[in-house]
């Protein structure tokens, strides 16, 4: 849960790409192989924007993991108390914020 992150520690389970906004962030579960906590990661990035590559990563119930969509991912994580983030965007390998993600923020491309 303290970044920075390491893709080896989790095992993944894609769940889709969302094309709805234009945006097509990578959704997926991750759990922690150390310590079994389920993990919903959003990843985006704008191919003609050098640095905008972002990631998003909240901590969810097993329960919520198994109904995850594509189309409600974004909902779910700013329904959560607090996030992690990271990416070429924000020049960090990972960080906490405790705030709700701001969906809008999300889909900006600068």
């Amino acid at each position: 849960m303290t970044p920075p992150l390491d893709y080896r520690d989790y095992d993944r389970t894609e769940v889709g790409v969302d094309d709805t906004n234009g945006y097509y962030p990578e959704i997926s579960i991750q759990r922690c192989i150390h310590c079994s906590r389920v993990w919903l990661h959003y990843y985006i990035e704008s191919e003609g924007y050098p640095r905008s590559g972002r990631w998003y990563r909240g901590v969810i119930t097993p329960l919520q993991a198994e109904s995850v969509t594509v189309a409600g991912a974004l909902a779910i994580l700013a329904g959560l108390s607090w996030h992690l983030y990271g990416g070429g965007h924000y020049g960090t390998t990972g960080a906490r914020r405790d705030l709700p993600l701001d969906p809008k923020y999300v889909l900006r491309t600068s």
